[in-house]
C-alpha cells in the first residue's frame, strides 16, 4: 500500500477531530466547521462524530498493517 502515510494521517485527523466535538458538546461548545452535524438532531451528530471516531482508528489500524507477513503467516500450516 503506497499511500500509508495519507491514510494514517486522515485516519489520526478523524480520530482527534472526533473526540474532540465529542468532549466539545458535553462542555456545551463546538466545532464551527462541523456545525453542519447538528441540523440534522442532537442524536444524528452525536452518532455521526461516534463514526467519525470509529473510522479514524480504522483507518489508523489498516494503514500500519503489514499485509504482505499476514499473507505469509496464514499461509502457514
Amino acid at each position: 500500500m503506497k499511500n500509508k502515510g495519507l491514510l494514517l494521517t486522515l485516519g489520526f485527523l478523524l480520530f482527534v477531530l472526533g473526540i474532540t466535538s465529542i468532549i466539545m458538546t458535553l462542555v456545551g461548545v463546538r466545532w464551527v466547521f462541523l456545525g453542519w452535524l447538528e441540523m440534522g438532531g442532537t442524536l444524528l451528530a452525536f452518532v455521526l462524530k461516534i463514526i467519525m471516531t470509529i473510522a479514524g482508528v480504522l483507518l489508523i489500524v489498516l494503514s500500519r498493517t503489514d499485509w504482505e507477513e499476514e499473507r505469509e503467516e496464514s499461509s502457514e500450516p
